[in-house]
């Protein structure tokens, strides 16, 4: 037990002597490690009912440790949990309904609830530990990130521009993160802000914008480290901010399209018409899904075909195929196809509690080593809502999201400012 109960204490650097700040304490320790070693296996996946995450196997028996050893039932006194708790297990029934009445094959409906309830298993998880202690946070990030890194050199995948989007840029972004804790927060702000412009040159665009987004909350709070309150000062930062980051964007896409604007148009008229056919099909059907992975969306497959082949080939897209099933590429919109307006409503209070989460995180949380962490989840979590799938290793992000912004919500609000 008392292998559980102890650790080792080590202290932040005074970086911000001048502003009177108590330096934050890392512990290292049983749960520290045990976090670590959740995060390690982040891309390891094993087949069970789809495709489960080896992490996801190991965050329950650590959250279930931090309950029975610690007696950490911190969560469990936060209204917000419950939201999510219940907003999800609605979803759960929606796919069920959505999948008996378009009756989905068994092998889909399988996968498709599978992933549902780790989804639910993930969240309560991360939400238990997460809130248990900022610092488990830190370190299950820590290894989310080092771990990343070592399957993606193991396995092969060069560090490219076509396996940076998908593959190295969070895993790098996030070990910036981490190494945040021992440097001073303008060296973060430079850090972030090159990592954004490196993005944009690797073709990663979107995640180029929410680096310098990132970078621009930092800069802000550094003049503001007891809250935001509005003034002149602070408006004047944001407005110089925001005129920065449009100028930064505007001139590193233009000396990068030229080099990717094929890819960049047609992944552009593929997604602007997904999102229109995708509309189209929940106009159709707005209450009851068409199931699970698209069964029975042939239709709208066809319609995507037509409205994008044209288009995709003038800008040297040779390899348009017609598929058999529709999915949008947005995590609102597919959950609304497939499991109806009772899937939606969770992605729709999710996203509502992501615009919550930011102005929380922007005006009233510490300026800590985990600030940019709790930003970058909220801030991907928007993006990924409407443009990325609910599939793969976004379900684990959506828990992990969920699981802050809970977090962020138990804090204690910074002195001088009070929630609005």
């Amino acid at each position: 037990m008392s292998v559980i109960s102890k650790s080792k204490v080590y202290r932040a650097k005074p970086l911000d002597r001048e502003a009177g700040i108590k330096p934050d304490k890392m512990g290292f320790g049983f749960f520290e490690l045990f976090a670590f070693s959740c995060g390690i296996p982040y891309f390891y996946t094993i087949n069970l009912f789809g495709e489960l995450y080896a992490t996801e196997l190991l965050l329950p028996i650590m959250a279930l440790l931090l309950v029975l050893f610690r007696g950490e039932r911190t969560i469990f006194r936060e209204k917000l949990f419950w939201l999510f708790f219940f907003s999800i297990l609605m979803m759960i029934i929606g796919y069920m309904i959505s999948d008996l009445m378009a009756g989905t094959s068994k092998a889909n409906y399988i996968r498709a609830w599978g992933r549902n309830l780790v989804l639910m298993s993930d969240f309560i998880s991360l939400a238990i530990v997460v809130s248990a202690d900022k610092k488990y946070a830190w370190w299950y990030v820590f290894g989310v990130a080092l771990g990343s890194v070592i399957y993606l050199k193991l396995a092969g995948i060069p560090f490219d521009n076509a396996h940076w989007k998908i593959e190295y840029s969070q895993p790098v972004l996030l070990l910036v993160f981490i190494a945040g804790f021992f440097i001073p927060n303008f060296l973060k702000v430079w850090l972030t802000a090159f990592i954004g412009v490196f993005s944009f040159f690797m073709d990663g665009r979107s995640f180029g914008v929410i680096c310098l987004v990132l970078a621009g909350m930092l800069w802000i709070r550094l003049g503001n480290r007891d809250g935001l309150r509005i003034s002149g000062k602070v408006l004047f930062n944001m407005i110089l901010s925001a005129a920065i980051l449009v100028s930064t964007v505007v001139t590193v896409l233009e000396q990068t399209n030229q080099e990717y604007s094929a890819r960049r148009e047609a992944s552009s008229l593929s997604r602007f018409a997904a999102i229109k056919i995708a509309l189209i099909a929940i106009g159709d059907s707005p209450f009851i899904g068409y199931g699970s992975w698209g069964e029975g969306t042939k239709k709208y497959a066809d319609m995507l075909y037509e409205q994008t082949v044209r288009e995709q080939r003038e800008v040297r897209q040779s390899n348009i195929r017609r598929g058999k099933s529709f999915l949008a590429h947005s995590q609102m919109l597919q959950s609304w196809m497939e499991g109806g307006i009772l899937a939606a409503q969770l992605f729709a209070f999710y996203g509502f509690q992501l615009l919550i989460g930011l102005k929380r995180i922007v005006t009233l949380k510490k300026l800590d080593y985990v600030y940019q962490v709790y930003g970058y989840f909220a801030l991907i979590g928007f993006w990924n809502l409407f443009m990325s799938p609910y599939s793969g290793s976004h379900r684990l992000n959506i828990a992990v999201a969920m699981a802050i912004l809970c977090a962020v919500k138990i804090e204690p609000v910074l002195k001088n400012i009070r929630p609005q």
